[in-house]
Protein backbone atom coordinates (compact mmCIF):
# COMPACT_ATOMS: atom_id res chain seq x y z
CA UNK A 1 0.00 0.00 0.00
CA UNK A 2 1.23 3.16 -1.49
CA UNK A 3 -0.03 5.22 1.83
CA UNK A 4 1.39 3.00 4.60
CA UNK A 5 4.78 3.35 2.64
CA UNK A 6 5.02 6.76 2.80
CA UNK A 7 3.94 7.00 6.21
CA UNK A 8 6.73 4.58 7.02
CA UNK A 9 9.05 6.48 5.59
CA UNK A 10 8.42 9.71 7.51
CA UNK A 11 8.48 7.99 10.66
CA UNK A 12 11.94 6.29 9.99
CA UNK A 13 13.06 9.36 9.19
CA UNK A 14 11.73 11.60 11.78
CA UNK A 15 12.75 8.71 14.26
CA UNK A 16 16.47 8.88 12.94
CA UNK A 17 16.44 12.45 13.43
CA UNK A 18 15.38 11.84 17.11
CA UNK A 19 18.22 8.56 17.76
CA UNK A 20 14.89 6.79 18.26
CA UNK A 21 15.09 4.13 15.34
CA UNK A 22 15.78 1.07 17.24
CA UNK A 23 12.78 1.93 19.37
CA UNK A 24 10.99 2.80 16.76
CA UNK A 25 11.35 -0.74 15.17
CA UNK A 26 11.20 -2.27 18.00
CA UNK A 27 7.77 -1.13 19.01
CA UNK A 28 6.53 -1.33 14.99
CA UNK A 29 7.57 -5.62 15.69
CA UNK A 30 5.72 -6.02 19.14
CA UNK A 31 2.75 -4.18 18.16
CA UNK A 32 2.04 -5.85 14.41
CA UNK A 33 2.76 -9.08 16.22
CA UNK A 34 -0.13 -8.30 18.90
CA UNK A 35 -2.37 -6.76 16.32
CA UNK A 36 -1.61 -9.81 13.75
CA UNK A 37 -2.36 -12.34 16.69
CA UNK A 38 -5.30 -10.84 17.79
CA UNK A 39 -8.60 -11.01 15.54
CA UNK A 40 -10.33 -8.94 17.82
CA UNK A 41 -7.64 -5.72 17.83
CA UNK A 42 -7.11 -5.96 14.27
CA UNK A 43 -11.18 -5.71 13.68
CA UNK A 44 -11.40 -3.03 16.30
CA UNK A 45 -8.83 -1.13 13.74
CA UNK A 46 -10.90 -1.72 10.30
CA UNK A 47 -13.67 -0.90 12.14
CA UNK A 48 -16.50 2.02 10.41
CA UNK A 49 -18.60 1.28 13.52
CA UNK A 50 -16.46 2.58 16.26
CA UNK A 51 -15.46 6.58 16.19
CA UNK A 52 -12.01 7.73 15.57
CA UNK A 53 -11.95 9.33 18.83
CA UNK A 54 -12.68 6.64 20.55
CA UNK A 55 -10.15 4.36 19.04
CA UNK A 56 -7.45 6.88 19.97
CA UNK A 57 -8.91 6.72 23.43
CA UNK A 58 -8.99 2.79 23.60
CA UNK A 59 -5.46 2.96 21.79
CA UNK A 60 -3.29 5.00 23.99
CA UNK A 61 -4.74 2.96 27.14
CA UNK A 62 -3.66 0.23 25.72
CA UNK A 63 -0.19 1.22 24.37
CA UNK A 64 0.97 5.02 25.63
CA UNK A 65 2.93 3.36 28.42
CA UNK A 66 4.80 0.90 26.21
CA UNK A 67 5.37 2.66 22.48
CA UNK A 68 7.81 5.47 21.77
CA UNK A 69 5.89 8.66 21.24
CA UNK A 70 6.88 9.24 17.88
CA UNK A 71 4.14 6.27 17.10
CA UNK A 72 1.75 7.57 19.15
CA UNK A 73 1.44 10.58 17.17
CA UNK A 74 1.23 8.84 14.42
CA UNK A 75 -2.23 7.04 15.57
CA UNK A 76 -3.71 10.25 16.52
CA UNK A 77 -2.70 11.96 13.35
CA UNK A 78 -4.26 8.57 11.48
CA UNK A 79 -7.09 8.85 14.15
CA UNK A 80 -7.72 12.59 13.21
CA UNK A 81 -7.61 12.03 9.49
CA UNK A 82 -9.90 8.82 9.73
CA UNK A 83 -7.46 6.70 8.45
CA UNK A 84 -6.15 4.44 11.50
CA UNK A 85 -7.34 1.45 9.54
CA UNK A 86 -4.32 1.17 8.07
CA UNK A 87 -2.42 1.64 11.06
CA UNK A 88 -1.47 -2.50 10.68
CA UNK A 89 0.01 -2.20 7.35
CA UNK A 90 1.94 0.52 8.29
CA UNK A 91 3.49 -0.90 11.22
CA UNK A 92 4.65 -3.82 8.44
CA UNK A 93 5.70 -1.09 6.19
CA UNK A 94 7.73 -0.03 8.94
CA UNK A 95 9.68 -2.78 9.60
CA UNK A 96 10.49 -3.70 5.94
CA UNK A 97 11.42 -0.54 5.77
CA UNK A 98 14.00 -0.78 8.30
CA UNK A 99 15.42 -3.81 7.38
CA UNK A 100 15.63 -2.23 4.03
CA UNK A 101 17.36 0.50 4.83
CA UNK A 102 19.60 -1.71 7.43
CA UNK A 103 19.97 -4.26 5.15
CA UNK A 104 18.46 -7.26 6.89
CA UNK A 105 17.78 -10.07 4.89
CA UNK A 106 14.80 -12.36 6.48
CA UNK A 107 14.90 -15.90 5.62
CA UNK A 108 12.23 -19.03 6.54
CA UNK A 109 13.85 -22.31 6.96
CA UNK A 110 11.25 -25.19 7.20
CA UNK A 111 12.52 -28.49 8.17
CA UNK A 112 11.27 -31.79 8.84
CA UNK A 113 13.22 -31.35 12.76
CA UNK A 114 14.77 -28.51 14.22
CA UNK A 115 18.23 -27.80 13.14
CA UNK A 116 21.56 -27.67 15.91
CA UNK A 117 23.74 -24.86 16.12
CA UNK A 118 26.25 -26.05 14.12
CA UNK A 119 24.09 -26.41 11.08
CA UNK A 120 22.34 -23.58 11.73
CA UNK A 121 25.65 -21.09 11.78
CA UNK A 122 26.94 -22.88 8.31
CA UNK A 123 23.26 -21.81 6.45
CA UNK A 124 23.43 -18.14 7.95
CA UNK A 125 26.63 -18.18 6.96
CA UNK A 126 25.84 -19.19 3.36
CA UNK A 127 23.03 -17.17 3.34
CA UNK A 128 25.00 -14.24 3.88
CA UNK A 129 27.31 -15.20 0.64
CA UNK A 130 24.30 -15.55 -1.13
CA UNK A 131 22.44 -12.26 -0.04
CA UNK A 132 25.64 -10.51 0.25
CA UNK A 133 24.53 -9.11 4.09
CA UNK A 134 25.88 -9.44 6.80
CA UNK A 135 22.70 -9.39 8.62
CA UNK A 136 20.19 -12.13 8.41
CA UNK A 137 17.16 -12.90 10.42
CA UNK A 138 16.38 -16.54 10.43
CA UNK A 139 12.88 -18.15 10.95
CA UNK A 140 12.76 -21.25 11.89
CA UNK A 141 9.66 -23.33 11.31
CA UNK A 142 9.30 -27.70 11.73
CA UNK A 143 6.86 -29.17 9.50
CA UNK A 144 7.15 -32.76 9.50
CA UNK A 145 5.21 -33.45 6.54
CA UNK A 146 8.54 -32.52 4.61
CA UNK A 147 9.36 -35.69 5.76
CA UNK A 148 13.28 -34.30 5.37
CA UNK A 149 15.38 -31.92 3.22
CA UNK A 150 14.19 -28.25 4.14
CA UNK A 151 12.50 -25.12 2.25
CA UNK A 152 14.33 -21.72 2.25
CA UNK A 153 12.23 -18.68 1.57
CA UNK A 154 13.67 -15.32 1.88
CA UNK A 155 11.79 -12.10 0.27
CA UNK A 156 11.12 -13.40 -3.49
CA UNK A 157 12.97 -16.33 -3.65
CA UNK A 158 12.82 -19.99 -2.49
CA UNK A 159 15.25 -23.11 -2.38
CA UNK A 160 13.31 -26.21 -1.96
CA UNK A 161 14.93 -29.52 -1.42
CA UNK A 162 12.25 -31.02 0.98
CA UNK A 163 11.74 -34.72 0.04
CA UNK A 164 7.94 -34.53 -0.07
CA UNK A 165 8.67 -32.05 -2.96
CA UNK A 166 11.49 -34.49 -4.76
CA UNK A 167 8.87 -37.62 -4.66
CA UNK A 168 5.86 -35.64 -6.03
CA UNK A 169 8.38 -34.11 -8.97
CA UNK A 170 9.01 -38.58 -9.24
CA UNK A 171 5.34 -39.26 -9.03
CA UNK A 172 4.38 -36.42 -11.46
CA UNK A 173 7.20 -37.61 -13.68
CA UNK A 174 5.91 -41.52 -12.97
CA UNK A 175 2.32 -40.43 -14.58
CA UNK A 176 3.30 -38.66 -17.49
CA UNK A 177 5.84 -41.89 -18.07
CA UNK A 178 2.98 -43.83 -18.06
CA UNK A 179 0.38 -41.81 -19.53
CA UNK A 180 2.12 -42.14 -22.78
CA UNK A 181 2.09 -45.80 -22.88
Amino acid sequence: MIAANRYAQAILDLAQQQNATEVIYNNAQSLFKIIKSNKDLYNFFKSPLIKSDKKEKIIRQLFEKSTHSILMQLISILCKRRREAIFPEILQAIIQEYKRRNNIVTAQLVTAFKFDDELRKNLIEKIKNWKKTDKIELQEVIDESIIGGFILKTENEQIDSSIKTQLNHLYQSFLQTNSLN
